[in-house]
């Protein structure tokens, strides 16, 4: 079984790698390696077990099923927002109000996820919750098209490299460590070549 799963890591590597390195340049395939990539991160997290016992990390069980509904989403509304910028790299900007929202879902979200997360058998409930939390307003910040996720995907990436090292899951804490990596090239891209649209 453990040779299954690190075979699985490893095409979640391939996929994460290749759905990270499209979304640099906003390319519509990348939904689809987010769904691959989504898919076998999902396998990892739910198989995940700690000193022999089953030990789910049930924040990225959660997180990756989110994100296939979140790409889902994504094709849909690009395809309007490619047509609004005559198929160029588009920025949609995040109004005041969205970003008050934002922050609030993190402040009141990453504490009450982490407690509740604490009340599981998942071996890293702050990192799990607190990074479950950031990646859940990064990807709906990704699929209306905000620059602004990019920070937030690096604090996320960061605390999910942290909990899939203390699991010894290292092809998946190489893969977020790329994430970070592209996170800052796709921000510098973006704000260099995006054209502004509006909802």
């Amino acid at each position: 079984m453990e040779n299954i799963i690190i075979w699985i890591q490893a095409l979640s590597l391939i996929c994460g790698v290749t759905y990270m390195t499209l979304q640099i340049f906003q390319h519509k395939w990348m939904w689809y390696f987010s769904i691959a990539t989504s898919v076998t991160a999902l396998t990892v997290a739910s198989t995940n077990h700690e000193a022999g016992q089953w030990a789910p990390l049930w924040a990225q069980v959660i997180l990756n099923i989110y994100l296939i509904v979140i790409a889902i989403l994504g094709i849909i509304r690009w395809r309007k927002l490619d047509g609004e910028s005559g198929g160029q790299l588009h920025i949609v900007p995040l109004k005041r109000k969205r970003l008050f929202i934002v922050l609030a879902i993190i402040a009141v979200g990453a504490p009450l996820v982490s407690f509740i997360l604490s009340k599981t058998s998942d071996p890293a409930p702050i990192l799990d919750g607190t990074s479950l939390v950031l990646s859940f307003v990064a990807a709906w910040l990704l699929s209306r098209s905000h620059i602004e996720q990019y920070p937030l995907w690096v604090i996320a990436n960061i605390l999910i490299i942290s909990v899939y090292a203390t699991q010894s899951k290292w092809l998946m804490a190489v893969m977020y460590t790329y994430y970070i990596v592209t996170c800052v090239i796709g921000y510098i891209n973006w704000k260099k070549n995006g054209v502004v649209v509006e909802e």
